[in-house]
């Protein structure tokens, strides 16, 4: 199976005065498809590498790609568009738009892209949302749910672009 992403000697420091290095040369190759925790101590880097991953912060050195694209030189857009297609993301905070339905907040990235979401996308949409088990609530208002039904949303949102998603 092919790597989704590939890590390779990725150095990150903090600083210009006094120089923190938080990441010391991580190598790592995560499966498409594959589940993968990363755990460890407060401070011992873990946001900074998900940031890294998810090219929302540059390594201060190494190589980095994702489905087969090298990021590294990417400008702003590039990098935008990486996400976009090929990343989902799943923070600690759901994040929904309060005036959006749950079944408006699952097809957002769609939204975003400024394309109206085929029949195929609805469908997928319903499937994951009965895959997270929302389908009761998909016509509420993010207000109007739970905090587990939010982060659900959350994760059907960020499942919803992706055949073989990297969250």
């Amino acid at each position: 199976m092919a790597n989704i992403i590939e890590l390779k000697d990725i150095k990150k420091v903090y600083g210009t005065v006094v120089k923190t290095e938080v990441l010391h040369g991580v190598d790592l190759e995560i499966e498409d498809s594959s589940f993968l925790s990363i755990v460890g101590q407060s401070g011992s880097g873990k946001s900074t590498l998900m940031n890294i991953m998810g090219t929302l912060d540059q390594p201060t050195s190494g190589e980095i790609k994702i489905a087969g694209k090298q990021t590294n030189k990417m400008n702003k857009n590039e990098l935008a568009s990486v996400r976009n297609e090929t990343i989902g993301f799943i923070f600690q905070f759901h994040y929904l738009l309060p005036e959006f339905t749950a079944f408006e907040n699952v097809i957002l990235p769609y939204r975003i892209k400024g394309l109206k979401p085929s029949k195929e996308i609805m469908e997928r949409a319903k499937e994951l949302m009965d895959v997270v088990e929302i389908s009761k609530v998909r016509n509420n208002l993010a207000p109007n749910m739970s905090g587990g039904q939010q982060q659900r949303t959350a994760i059907a949102r960020a499942l919803i672009p992706h055949s073989s998603p990297f969250c």
